[in-house]
């Protein structure tokens, strides 16, 4: 122990070394506007090619007249744009176009027209929301709005406009004014320095002005500044900081949102659905921070494009290559290291791969632990993107994915599982005024169980195998903008569980359970309607379908009676291809926003969600063992209306946002098991399984600083999950007809975030999380019956852990950042579980001998402190 702290003292005190190194122009530069913006609010655009003409003032001056100094007696001048951002341009610009207007250069009519446009992503094709398009002449700039769209009245003339966006090269066009213009904007992804410097990728207000609730956009930058737990950036430990989304414990796979369950939630790679978004039982998740761009949760009003989940959409999309220059990253950490490179393969083609492998083997069989020294486990994955630019108005793009995990406790039992994404993206622009992505997507998810104490040495196997077309259409014309329309078909196939033996003198008998196949289908419209200036509205309708596909046996059971193996009185077979059941539902989705002042809005959604998969699940949280089921005759689609109510409110320019949701979610048809279920194996599952209904509700408040040296976020969620099975026969009865918690009812959750830089080179971080122990289910009674212990759980779910919190802090190191540099890195320090919190994960009763009356254990999966270091780099 005394080494590895040396070795971290060592390290601290190199990182401090390298932030004293000198700075370059354009990094000095970069930190005075970073301060003043802080300061002020105001966002400082400007050219990297002009700061040799600007003046250099002190680094310790920290003035508000800290441009006028910067420009005084140069060929230099700004303006501001809305109190909002700043726009240093040379002058001759202006003098120019103030010289044509007095020599009489300017048009006979004299007259002014409109400008209007739409300013996109070359990638994707979307639109791009905050986007700015500035006029040094005019001293004039206008922002995009949240659909991406600008509008400018503008006298006769000729001008040269640019158009920005945050991690897009910056585009200079000549316009020419002498009618109304229409124009169409295509922003290509930055390859290096933004020739206009921005600060964020939508306009800085976006969480009032727009009708979208439960929105909570994250990307890698912001991710990066999360203390990393074992030295990995994780897209999903972002997203449980964030208020409404928890999790059981730590080590378990999924996330909860808003009271959902974790097959509640559509996690998508690429427009592909996950089946199981975690490494190692949760401690990674499949998202290498080197593959992603960037991710978006819709925890409340739910775009009617998506469908299949009740709770939430994890849309996350990965990064394509850099299109003029190849660009390597990766890092190196005592668990887990990465590697990755991109850039073009052609003029219009670019490629993006990079790959991911863990390693705790090491550190593992250095723990006093008999059972651990002879576990072993360890992951691995890769990411490719490839996109090609067939013309101007279509491109193409394919995305793969590969991953597979291994974990062996002890020496008897070891798991696998794998998951395989693709996705071919086809974007194209219909005309003026009409774009489409078309979407061909495969998913495929399979685990073994190896069990290797003879005779009864075995090996259990399922898979999942996904298959889906979705066609997405926007249109862009001056009626009806903005309106949304499309269709989706998906194909599953479910593989319900195969047993088999791995030698010869088994014992183990053979056995396999009939998959499952259905078809899923959906059409939607979405259309956002402009009421009046304070008042608009986002209106959503989908129409869904699903059809339980043969081969497959269907039971009929003794009616009058709860369903058991023992009263199966027929059998109806299904040929292959056959529809044996249909389910269809109508989903409306409506939100509205009012504008209350200039900073300011009320918004109300209503969203209405039909999913027709279940996850099963012989634990309290999900694991890679879990299988996934269709809907069929006995198990009906669940159903869940959401109504919710937010206040927004930004401070300080816009760099201190508010906000506070309150929303009640009404379930139906919810999937519950019956005490003593047997979902493993099980012929007929639907004897182990009930139907009910449930309720959630709550409050959530964030509190987020965007900018300056000290930066962050605090977010509470208070949230009840309520549930209530009832039946006519006692046999299916749960908790006796009573409601009951669900497994993640955790009505207190605190969240704190903090982000400290005081140099340029060094940051700290900081999270804390508290939240409610989970509930359990403690015995109420216990026999004692001829010698035999009887234990007996009638009250579900009624008790409850310990209280979960946890402390973890960062610190990053970073070494030569100059822009003319090919390569780049920093040193990231990471203690996870500060003050060593043996949080527990399960509480669990077991007698000590036959007969013996059982005692309780308390399980904590990480009790101690945990330092990772990890070394990133990038070059070029």
């Amino acid at each position: 122990m005394k080494k590895i702290l040396t070795i971290l003292f060592l390290i601290v005190i190199n990182g401090f070394a390298f932030a004293q190194n000198e700075q370059s122009q354009v990094e000095f530069f970069k930190d005075l506007v970073y301060r003043y913006e802080s300061k002020t609010g105001i966002r400082v655009l400007f050219h990297t090619n002009d700061l040799s003409g600007l003046n250099k003032i002190s680094y310790s001056d920290n003035s508000d007249d800290i441009l006028d100094k910067i420009i005084a007696n140069t060929q230099f001048s700004y303006f501001i744009i809305g109190n909002k951002y700043a726009v240093i341009y040379p002058k001759r610009l202006r003098e120019d176009y103030q010289k044509r207007r007095t020599n009489g250069t300017k048009s006979k009519s004299g007259q002014a027209h409109k400008v209007t446009g739409i300013i996109r992503d070359n990638e994707s094709k979307t639109l791009l929301p905050g986007a700015l398009i500035t006029i040094p002449e005019l001293e004039l700039g206008e922002q995009a709005d949240e659909k991406g769209e600008f509008s400018a009245t503008l006298p006769e003339g000729t001008y040269i406009a640019y158009f920005s966006s945050l991690g897009k090269e910056t585009d200079r066009k000549i316009i020419r004014v002498y009618q109304d213009l229409k124009l169409d904007v295509t922003l290509f992804e930055s390859t290096s320095e933004l020739e206009m410097v921005t600060v964020t990728d939508r306009a800085i207000d976006y969480n009032v002005k727009s009708t979208s609730m439960g929105l909570n956009r994250v990307s890698i930058e912001e991710l990066k500044l999360l203390p990393p737990l074992l030295g990995e950036v994780d897209v999903m430990k972002g997203m449980l900081m964030l208020p409404g989304v928890t999790t059981v414990g730590e080590g378990a796979s999924g996330f909860n949102v808003r009271g959902g369950g974790v097959d509640q939630n559509l996690i998508l790679m690429d427009g592909v659905p996950v089946f199981n978004p975690s490494h190692m039982f949760g401690f990674f998740s499949i998202f290498n921070q080197d593959a992603i761009k960037e991710a978006d949760l819709f925890k409340g009003d739910i775009p009617a494009k998506y469908g299949g989940r009740l709770s939430s959409v994890l849309d996350v999309k990965t990064k394509s290559g850099n299109p003029k220059k190849w660009v390597g990253e990766g890092g190196i950490g005592l668990l887990s290291s990465r590697l990755g490179i991109n850039g073009p393969i052609s003029k219009n083609t670019q490629i993006m791969t990079t790959g991911r492998y863990a390693y705790p083997d090491w550190i593992m069989h250095r723990i006093p632990n008999a059972q651990l020294k002879v576990s072993s486990t360890y992951f691995y994955d890769v990411n490719f993107r490839i996109d090609h630019q067939l013309n101007d108005k279509n491109g193409l793009s394919l995305s793969l994915y590969k991953s597979q995990d291994y974990f062996r406790f002890g020496s008897d039992t070891a798991y696998t599982w794998q998951s395989d994404l693709a996705s071919l993206k086809w974007n194209s622009i219909w005309g003026e005024n009409l774009a489409s992505d078309l979407t061909l997507g495969y998913s495929g998810y399979k685990y073994s169980v190896l069990g290797e104490i003879p005779p009864l040495d075995f090996e259990l196997l399922s898979d999942i195998q996904y298959l889906g077309l979705h066609h997405d259409f926007e249109w862009f014309g001056e009626k009806f903008e903005g309106f949304e329309f499309g269709y989706q078909v998906n194909q599953y196939l479910m593989g319900m569980g195969e047993l088999n033996p791995i030698s010869q003198n088994s014992l183990v008998i053979p056995r396999s359970i009939q998959s499952e196949r259905a078809i899923e289908s959906g059409i939607f419209a979405q259309y956002p309607i402009k009421i009046n200036n304070e008042l608009e509205a986002q209106l959503g309708l989908r129409y869904s379908g699903f059809f339980a596909l043969g081969q497959r046996d269907v039971y009929k059971y003794e009616e009058g009676a709860a369903r058991e193996i023992e009263r199966i009185q027929d059998t109806i077979s299904y040929r292959k291809g056959e529809v044996y059941q249909r389910y269809s539902g109508w989903e409306p989705r409506v939100a509205l926003r009012y504008n209350v002042g200039e900073n300011g809005s009320l918004k109300a959604s209503i969203n209405r969600s039909i999913q027709y998969l279940h996850l099963l699940s012989n634990n309290f949280a999900s694991a890679p063992v879990d299988l996934w089921k269709l809907s069929d005759n006995y198990v009906k689609p669940q159903e869940s209306w959401q109504y919710a109510l937010g206040a927004y409110r930004n401070f300080d320019h816009d760099r201190i946002e508010t906000s506070f949701e309150v929303y009640y979610k009404d379930f139906q048809s919810l999937l519950e098991y019956r005490d003593g279920a047997q979902l493993i194996l099980n012929p007929a599952l639907e004897t182990s399984l009930v139907m009910g209904r449930g309720h959630a509700y709550g409050g959530e408040l964030l509190v987020k600083k965007k900018s300056g040296k000290l930066n962050g976020w605090v977010s509470y969620a208070f949230s009840r999950t309520m549930r209530i099975i009832e039946s006519e026969f006692e046999e299916e009865v749960v908790n006796q007809g009573n409601y009951f918690p669900a497994n993640w009812d955790q009505p207190h959750d605190l969240n704190v975030l903090l982000n400290y830089k005081p140099l340029r080179r060094v940051s700290f971080s900081a999270t804390f999380n508290y939240r409610t122990g989970r509930p359990i289910t403690l015995p109420s009674s216990i026999y004692n019956i001829d010698g035999s212990i009887v234990v007996d759980y009638q009250e579900r779910n009624q008790a409850r852990i310990p209280d979960y919190h946890r402390l973890d802090l960062g610190v990053t190191f970073d070494g030569n950042q100059k822009r003319e540099s090919h390569y780049k890195s920093n040193i990231t320090i990471a203690f996870y579980n500060v003050y060593a919190r043996r949080n527990p994960f399960s509480w669990f009763f077991q007698p000590d001998m036959a007969g013996s009356v059982p005692r309780s254990y308390r399980l904590a999966v990480i009790g101690t402190i945990i330092p990772s270091i990890t070394y990133n780099f990038t070059f070029r």
